[in-house]
This record gives structure tokens, C-alpha cells and sequence, in this order.
């Protein structure tokens, strides 16, 4: 591929538009840290409460499910807003 060929084709297509600012995104990682923080605490308090086993059973594997989706989302959010910068 020749050069002129790739300064066509880069000046050509689109540019890139995110979808979530870079400026917003720690905030974002803050609130889902304590989303997940919050999440993570309940699932292990449902561990000690005085419920049935299979309640028990369903509401940590749920808490612990949605917990874990936003630690991951708040660790994203957290390295493109901070590690950008280092």
C-alpha cells in the first residue's frame, strides 16, 4: 500500500466519537465502586442472616453476580480515565 494510497484512506473515513467522555468516565468508575462495594457488602451479609439455605444460596449468587459486572465496568472505567494520564 502506498503512502499516498493510506493518507487518502486515513482522511477519508470518519472520525472517532466515544461513546462515554473521557472526562466523564471517573465519575463513572467512583459511582460503580460503590455500586460494587455496596453489592458485594450485601451478598456478604445475606451469608449471615437467618434465612432459609436456598434463599440464602439465591440472593448471594445474585448480589454477587451483579457486584462482580460492575467491578469489572469500574475497573474499565477507571483505566481509561486514569491510565491515559500516567
Amino acid at each position: 500500500m502506498s503512502y499516498e494510497q493510506l493518507y487518502k484512506e486515513f482522511h477519508s473515513t470518519d472520525s472517532f466519537v466515544p461513546f462515554i467522555g473521557l472526562n466523564t468516565q471517573p465519575k463513572y468508575a467512583i459511582c460503580g465502586l460503590l455500586i460494587t462495594l455496596t453489592l458485594i457488602s450485601s451478598a456478604c451479609f445475606v451469608v449471615g442472616s437467618k434465612s432459609s439455605f436456598l434463599k440464602k444460596f439465591f440472593l448471594y449468587t445474585l448480589l454477587s453476580i451483579i457486584g462482580s459486572l460492575f467491578a469489572g465496568l469500574t475497573t474499565v472505567f477507571a483505566t481509561n480515565s486514569f491510565g491515559v494520564y500516567v
